[in-house]
């Protein structure tokens, strides 16, 4: 997880999240996923062997068909031509090993350097023996030692391409949602066919494709868009801690959320089909200002007209709830109305929160976007009128 503020984003809406990760793979976590990890919320998952298997098939039979122009793109004798720049490998190790593929010009293919910074690595476990050999003996792919076993270094977009492909296979044969920090032009829920992959990795780039390419998630950029509603700019601030006292107080709220996002998200699904990226952009906001932030405007309207919302309520105690007190009390103990006036005033005080408590809980339980309501309270920047809010939770 390279990203804390989308491990964040992710924490305040999903159940659960799961990773694959190898019984040796290295952990480098962060202090937030370290977190949320001891809570079990993030999951870790052992790639199945059917996974790889089943993926791995039409990855092997383009390698054997199209090795020369993958070769021409990705070849690690052209990793100076790559265009990637240089990055920390981040695995915690290097040395003098080096492990080449076959060629045919040993002059000018060289030897390259195991853990080049410019690799992308996928660990050897989540690949089939059949299409590491293949790879290697194209030329695009090298392997070596590491922390947690062995690692296969090649281009990152290949490792991009492959690793997406099995994720999503083991996402979606166990009834998950694939999803990722990182933004990925080339997702196929629907398939990693070999015309797919051909398309991705063989074919030269485009600079217009009129071909139907998948769109953002629509359960992904509807949830990111109706936090955008409520949570600060600043996420990266707002301590771990806190994500999980949110996860847990508000639990039911949350999956009442998590309801209504499917159902919303069901009734627009046509959406995916949209092929421009800023008219579906824009189609989505609209359902967002629609199912969202309309119904939260509702919900705010409603909590002020039961007084907590507005300082005008706190203020007006007196005028509106006192006199049918007053009288009450008076008729009730056979006394004159002023003589019970001080009492009154003090029934009304005390049982004013309590009444509005009860309002308040009826209007954010009748509402399936009341846990944005809750977000909003708990992470934003408290006002004065939060702070005596605070004085009568709900």
């Amino acid at each position: 997880m390279r990203d804390d503020t989308w491990l964040k984003y992710a924490a305040l809406y999903w159940p659960k999240m799961g990773r694959l990760r190898p019984p040796d793979y290295p952990l480098l976590d962060s202090a937030v996923s370290t977190r949320l990890h001891e809570e079990g919320w993030l999951v870790d998952i052992q790639p199945p062997e059917w996974a790889w298997a089943e993926v791995g098939q039409p990855f092997l039979t383009l390698i054997n068909e199209h090795a020369g122009t993958l070769r021409d793109r990705f070849g690690l004798d052209r990793i100076d031509t790559w265009g990637v720049p240089a990055a920390e490998a981040g695995f915690g190790y290097a040395g003098d090993r080096r492990s080449t593929g076959r060629t045919d010009d040993p002059a000018a293919r060289g030897a390259v350097m195991w853990l080049n910074p410019r690799f992308g690595f996928v660990h050897a476990s989540e690949i089939g023996p059949e299409i590491v050999a293949a790879a290697v003996e194209a030329g695009l792919a090298i392997t070596g030692p590491g922390r947690g076993g062995t690692w296969v270094g090649m281009h990152p977009e290949l490792a991009s391409v492959y690793t997406c492909a099995l994720t999503e296979r083991v996402a979606l044969d166990n009834r998950l949602q694939p999803i990722t920090d990182q933004e990925l032009p080339h997702t196929a829920l629907s398939g990693w066919t070999l015309d797919r992959l051909v398309h991705l990795l063989v074919e030269p780039p485009a600079a217009h494709d009129d071909r139907p390419r998948p769109g953002p998630d629509l359960v992904d950029a509807f949830v990111f868009l109706a936090f955008a509603t409520v949570v600060p700019a600043n996420l990266d601030a707002v301590p771990v801690e806190k994500i999980i006292e949110i996860r847990s107080k508000f639990g039911a709220e949350l999956d009442a959320f998590r309801t209504y996002v499917t159902e919303q998200v069901q009734g627009f699904a046509a959406l995916e089909h949209v092929r421009d990226l800023a008219v579906f952009q824009e189609y989505l906001h609209s359902e967002v200002q629609r199912t969202v932030s309309a119904r939260l405007a509702e919900l705010r309207e409603r909590l002020r007209s039961v007084g907590l919302e507005s300082v005008c309520a706190l203020a007006n105690v007196k005028s509106v709830a006192l006199p049918p007190l007053a009288a009450l009390a008076a008729e009730t103990a056979g006394m004159p109305a002023a003589f019970t006036l001080p009492a009154a005033v003090a029934a009304c005080v005390v049982s004013a929160p309590v009444q509005w408590r009860r309002q308040r809980r009826a209007a954010l339980d009748e509402s399936p976007v009341s846990y944005l309501f809750r977000l909003e309270q708990e992470i934003s920047p408290p006002t004065m009128i939060d702070r005596l809010r605070r004085v009568w939770p709900a």
